[in-house]
């Protein structure tokens, strides 16, 4: 017996979109066509790209609900005249429909020497050319060795190639996007490698974006977004985390987090106006066993729901506390242990703090001089209204050849130190450690 299969179609080009039935979007829409003859089934069975603003999903079997009626007896399968001979799989003595289908096909590969032709011209790629601007050298340098980071020739130059690199090394594909040097994507100016390649008969078999990386940080926590940039910027500011990426709202799905399995994974949805990527992100992720963060939910207003912001955006240009990005332990609460004390000794305030240095983390943080860099208050009303109560300090770091504490382990004299603080705010103990400059900030 024969399976009638269909699947959206694969991604050729702007030629293998169209414009959507509903919002009316041009190079939007994904149709429904066949695995075996690739015949489209109909103009309106597909999907809409735009997930957020649009949603339009026509399924296959919502189209055959609507337009075809099987007999309840007779030949296990029924002759269409308007489609040819077509032969439908269905249950022995039922009126099911037919079965949609995901063919299982070998994904197809580029070629190493392709991938390592486009790893130069850094200095002409736009996006790092922004990332060097507001991330220390350094910083972008790691992260292009880390994730792989290409540049092409395409639109006129500069265009990252953000490479999908599986768990074996192999190059799965590349992806095209062209930035503008504030660092947004400019419209229209993306493609696939295989496409601009003319690779005929590429199967592609998308993996997640930093699927390379999983053997070699076998121990840290993965944290997924959708967009390849934002997982390179969280990479810089929150390296705690193992830091991937789907390159889609709609990527996330079964297939692609199978290399998770036995993993702690953190999903971080972008925000919209609805909510309704964060619920989507959160069903899956109780489906996968994952966790999902809320943290955008929470710390976004009207205005940024609406613009789809993502954790990238707070990283750079925000002050709003990041508990929410940190890890969170995998164990469920009956199973967790008592938390072990820490390496060094949390220190009773009674002597004043010793300096701060500035937190990478806040973007043009003020300097602070002299007497502004001692916390003057262990209790104090922060600006919102929050009671802070500052319960214990520790170093973090080297503070080179200045002496940080005396031998009762109390701060002894101002050095060049980031400390960090164990606070209570409105009297509930916080789970991570707050630095200098937070708390002087809130002061």
């Amino acid at each position: 017996m024969n399976k009638y299969q269909y699947t959206l179609q694969p991604y050729t080009g702007r030629n293998s979109r169209y414009t959507c039935p509903a919002c009316k979007k041009p190079y939007q829409f994904s149709k429904y066509v066949s695995t075996e003859t690739g015949e489209v089934l109909d103009d309106e069975v597909g999907k809409c790209n735009r997930v957020d603003k649009c949603g339009y999903h026509f399924t296959p079997k919502q189209y055959f609900q609507q337009n075809l009626s099987l007999p309840s007896h007779g030949d296990s399968g029924v002759i269409l005249p308007n489609w040819g001979d077509v032969r439908l799989r269905r249950t022995e003595g039922s009126n099911s429909l037919p079965e949609i289908l995901s063919k299982a096909i070998e994904p197809s590969y580029i070629s190493h020497s392709i991938f390592k032709a486009s790893l130069k011209e850094y200095k002409n790629n736009n996006l790092l050319k922004f990332l060097y601007s507001i991330l220390s050298t350094e910083q972008v340098d790691q992260a292009i060795n880390t994730y792989n980071i290409g540049t092409s020739s395409r639109y006129n130059g500069g265009t990252t190639i953000f490479w999908q690199i599986d768990s074996n090394y192999k190059v799965r594909t590349g992806k095209l996007i062209k930035y503008d040097n504030n660092g947004h994507r400019i419209k229209n100016h993306n493609n696939w490698v295989h496409s601009v390649l003319n690779i005929n008969n590429f199967n592609l078999k998308q993996c997640l974006f930093g699927e390379h990386l999983l053997s070699q940080f076998p121990g840290k926590t993965i944290g997924i977004v959708e967009s390849e940039k934002t997982a390179i910027i969280a990479s810089v500011f929150l390296p705690d985390l193992l830091w991937l990426a789907t390159g889609g709202v709609e990527n996330l799905n079964k297939e692609k987090v199978i290399p998770l399995r036995g993993r702690n994974v953190i999903l971080f949805p972008d925000a919209s106006k609805d909510g309704s990527i964060y619920l989507k992100w959160k069903e899956k992720g109780n489906k996968f066993g994952f966790q999902t963060s809320d943290y955008l939910e929470q710390y976004t207003d009207e205005e940024q729901k609406a613009k789809g912001v993502d954790i990238a955006d707070f990283l750079k240009n925000e002050n709003k506390p990041l508990k929410a990005l940190q890890p969170q332990s995998p164990c469920p609460p009956k199973q967790m242990r008592r938390r072990e004390p820490q390496s060094t000794p949390q220190i009773p305030y009674n002597t004043p703090s010793p300096v701060a240095i500035i937190d990478s983390k806040i973007e043009n943080p003020p300097k602070f001089k002299g007497p502004e860099l001692i916390i003057k208050k262990r209790i104090f009303t922060s600006p919102n209204g929050d009671k802070i109560e500052l319960v214990g300090i520790r170093d973090f770091g080297d503070c080179g050849n200045w002496k940080a504490h005396d031998k009762q382990n109390r701060p002894c004299r101002p050095c060049m130190l980031n400390c960090l603080h164990t606070i209570k705010i409105n009297g509930k103990l916080q789970e991570r450690e707050y630095s200098q400059l937070e708390i002087l900030l809130t002061q």
